[in-house]
């Protein structure tokens, strides 16, 4: 047998109010990507201004460059090797998180509601590769999305506490 199970759908007046969250959502996220990155960029321009080390350091536009470099500065073999031995296990972790930050830079978003009255995120971003356009597509319901938020906050604060410690020992030094 099969029954129809009426569906309460959210009253219309909410919709405003879900779209402020989920873009909420999304500002924060974005937030702390853009912390990271101006806390690489203020290392990078701490390092390049150690004498002899740092001196050749050519201080990158593009902030996928300036991660570029201070993994390189801090990898393996790198001028800031010993002192960026824990920032180079930072940043590796943080940069799994790049895909979402072109997601959300870049991608256009369709804010969904369930059955239940909460919001779930599509986001759909184009980006050519060789030559060819890629589509990737993202979808995150308001519990993910903050189980995913949370996560990003982690990282980030240990990538940013790490760069800090790194600075510091630079300068007692």
């Amino acid at each position: 047998m099969n029954a129809i199970t009426p569906l309460s759908l959210p009253a219309a007046d909410s919709w405003p109010t879900l779209w402020s969250q989920c873009n909420g959502w999304r500002g924060r996220a974005t937030d702390e990507f853009a912390r990271a990155e101006a806390v690489v960029s203020e290392a990078l321009l701490h390092l390049a201004a150690v004498p002899e080390r740092g001196s050749g350091i050519a201080l990158p536009h593009l902030v996928g460059q300036r991660f570029a470099l201070m993994a390189r500065l801090v990898g393996e073999g790198g001028p800031f090797a010993v002192e960026g031995k824990g920032v180079a296990k930072a940043l590796a972790e943080w940069g799994a998180e790049e895909p979402l930050r072109a997601l959300l830079c870049h991608g256009v978003v369709t804010v969904t509601v369930d059955h239940r009255g909460c919001w779930h995120m599509v986001v759909r971003v184009m980006a050519f590769r060789a030559g060819k356009a890629t589509r990737d597509i993202m979808v995150l319901d308001a519990d993910e999305a903050d189980a995913r938020l949370k996560a990003l906050h982690v990282r980030r604060q240990r990538l940013e506490g790490r760069l800090r410690a790194m600075m510091a020992g630079l300068r007692a030094a």
